[in-house]
């Protein structure tokens, strides 16, 4: 269940093409924040998304890494 849940994640996040807040991520995927941050925490060790923190711990934004990133 899990690696479904990172591929609805990443394909998600890989449309958008751009950075998108974690809060809204969550919102827009009916999940709650823990379970979409621990999903995006694994693709983020997997290489395959960016995560940022902003000034305030609140402000997560995350974005897919594409195959334009790697040329």
């Amino acid at each position: 269940m899990f690696g479904r849940r990172k591929d609805v994640v990443y394909k998600v996040l890989a449309t958008k093409k751009r950075a998108v807040a974690l809060q809204a991520l969550s919102a827009e995927l009916e999940t709650p924040m823990p379970a979409v941050l621990k999903t995006v925490k694994q693709l983020e060790s997997d290489g395959l998304v960016e995560v940022f923190y902003g000034q305030n711990k609140a402000s997560i934004m995350v974005r897919a890494k594409t195959i334009e990133d790697f040329i």
